[in-house]
């Protein structure tokens, strides 16, 4: 049986329409903290991070926690010029792409991420123009591949599964979707993404 025709398009911000690279944050927070990786990674373990993620934690909160479990003192100006340097300049998917597909299909954004994140994110990037809008684990409380933000994001789309494509990095994003009724595209490189777009008649 095949698919309804494509009404809206989800895509995963992190390494799928911006590369990361967390080294970078590493670097950074190692020069303003004096405290070695291991230290570090230490402190970001269990669910402190999570919680900030699912909006459980405000970035007030999370800042406080995280000074305690790491035992040094960082203004939250230093802080955020860290942990948003893991952002590479240069979007993964090029902008042209976005505003043929926006042109067409309603584009919108799914993602596990924070407050500081995204407000960076929000700044610095032009390709959200072409997004009609964004469903982020923070501000709906629930994550990837928790079915719940899928719902929230086809509920706030006024779309069913069968009529949305969702594209990620994350296999276990991508099934988590599929398992719904969406269609899906692993994203594994910009070309593959164009390719599996052109074969649905997309672009």
């Amino acid at each position: 049986m095949s698919m309804p025709p494509v009404r809206g398009i989800f895509f995963d911000l992190g390494n799928v329409l911006l590369s990361l690279d967390t080294s970078k944050f590493i670097r950074r927070i190692t020069s303003l903290t004096g405290l070695g990786e291991r230290q570090l990674r230490a402190g970001f373990s269990g669910d402190l991070v999570p919680k900030y993620e699912c909006g459980l934690l405000t970035t007030e909160e999370f800042l406080l926690q995280l000074r305690g479990r790491l035992g040094v003192t960082i203004t939250q100006d230093d802080f955020v010029d860290a942990w948003t340097c893991l952002f590479h300049e240069e979007p993964l998917i090029g902008e042209d792409l976005l505003r043929d597909l926006a042109l067409k299909h309603p584009l919108w954004a799914i993602s596990n991420t924070n407050k500081m994140h995204f407000d960076f994110i929000r700044t610095h990037y032009r390709f959200l123009n072409h997004f009609k809008g964004w469903i982020l684990s923070y501000e709906v409380g629930a994550a990837k591949p928790d079915p719940a933000i899928f719902r929230h994001a086809l509920a706030r789309a006024g779309l069913a599964a069968p009529e949305s494509l969702f594209v990620d990095d994350q296999a276990v994003n991508v099934e988590a979707a599929r398992a719904l009724g969406m269609d899906v595209i692993q994203f594994m490189s910009p070309t593959q993404l164009t390719e599996e777009l052109r074969e649905r008649d997309l672009i």
